[in-house]
């Protein structure tokens, strides 16, 4: 079950079928959201466990822009001080998640984030959502999957949204002073004016115009080759799929988190060597292994490729030394755990200490980088990363 909250009430998405279950008050006079209407005006729509819950803009921030990417460089607390500087919220305590979109430039990534008031995110959370995240993630997932050009627009009438995407990538987004369903010329003249903003000026390959329960009008003049107007019905089968992913559910707190860096290291090595005591065996020797194994592991790989490269036919491409030269002018903070060779494709996989050092990678290798999955070891955040590169070949 999809239910996706608006300024005017909630749709709900259930078994090839839309409802909406109009609400009033959701926000204030002054546009600020109210949480505790929201949450009761989910409940009457059928919100339950496992359901998945898109945001409009009056409830959740979304935002995308360049941050600096440096050794140790916080990106969770810059994104974190940059939400805060949204009027939105008013000053209250925020959940943010962000994801990686692609570098800038060497010094710089761009980052998707989003960011929601903790008391919110607790009153939803009561709820059992399987996702909570800002409502147009979806729609432009739904796109990509669907989408054939190579550069693609994509215009929804729920948040009121124009995205461009090139090659799969977001290369910018801006909501509409004008609705999307208007299907004006001023409404395609704003479009231009966004492609524009977002560096392509010319006409994209693929438009898509979504919307439920009616997608937006096709406007005149409308800077694309191709325009496809859907109906997400089965937007549900496309909410995992390939394309910008957040998530604004409360995360478990990390052990010590909030206390001074002297406290947190106390408290983890504490925890540490009591759960040391119980297992019986070292921590860092059970890592040791495993790295041992898929250093191992690796080697065969390699081994292999560099037997396939005396063949007599040697095509053209990306060759093993310099996908190798690479790797080992690899930061300290990023280790490769898995290498894979295709006939046109080469997908690297590993973990790092940053989120930059596969971004800087990719970029090196002239690849393209997944999403970034986060997780800990102690206190330390690590990122499991892959860099698909290709079209190539191991010579």
């Amino acid at each position: 079950m999809l239910l996706l909250a608006t300024s005017k009430g909630i749709l709900r998405l259930k078994g090839g079928g839309a409802s909406l279950f109009p609400a009033e008050g959701l926000l204030d006079e002054e546009g600020r959201p109210r949480y505790e209407r929201l949450l009761k005006a989910l409940r009457e729509a059928g919100a339950g466990r496992g359901a998945y819950l898109g945001l409009g803009p009056g409830f959740a921030l979304l935002r995308l822009q360049p941050f600096p990417s440096l050794q140790g460089f916080s990106l969770e607390e810059a994104v974190l001080a940059e939400a805060e500087r949204s009027p939105l919220f008013g000053g209250e305590e925020l959940l943010t998640d962000y994801y990686l979109v692609a570098p800038e430039d060497e010094r710089h990534v761009r980052v998707l984030y989003a960011a929601l008031p903790k008391r919110a995110a607790g009153l939803l959370a009561g709820l059992r959502p399987a996702r909570v995240e800002p409502l147009p993630l979806a729609l432009w997932r739904y796109a990509l999957a669907k989408s054939e050009g190579q550069t693609l627009l994509v215009v929804e009438n729920l948040a009121h949204t124009v995205a461009f995407f090139a090659g799969g990538v977001l290369q910018g987004f801006r909501y509409l002073t004008l609705p999307a369903d208007e299907g004006t010329p001023e409404l395609a003249e704003e479009i231009a004016r966004s492609l524009a903003l977002f560096g392509h000026p010319d006409p994209v390959e693929e438009a898509w115009l979504l919307g439920l329960p009616e997608p937006p009008r096709v406007p005149p003049g409308l800077p694309a080759a191709r325009v496809e107007q859907g109906v997400a019905l089965d937007l549900e089968a496309f909410l995992e799929a390939p394309g910008p992913l957040l998530d604004l559910r409360p995360r478990r707190r990390a052990l010590g988190e909030g206390l001074p860096r002297e406290a947190q290291l106390a408290a983890f090595l504490a925890a540490l060597f009591f759960a040391l005591g119980l297992m019986g065996q070292s921590f860092f020797g059970q890592m040791a292994a495993r790295e041992a194994e898929r250093a191992e592991a690796l080697r065969r790989q390699v081994d292999l490729l560099k037997a396939q490269a005396f063949q007599p036919t040697r095509p053209q491409g990306l060759g093993l030394e310099e996908v190798l030269k690479v790797a080992a002018e690899r930061p300290e903070t990023l280790w490769l755990t898995r290498l894979e060779a295709e006939e046109a494709r080469l997908y690297l996989e590993g973990k790092a200490l940053d989120p930059y050092a596969p971004l800087l990678l990719a970029r090196r290798l002239g690849g393209k980088v997944g999403p970034l999955e986060r997780g800990s070891i102690g206190d330390r955040t690590v990122y499991d990363w892959e860099v698909e590169v290709g079209p190539a070949q191991a010579r």
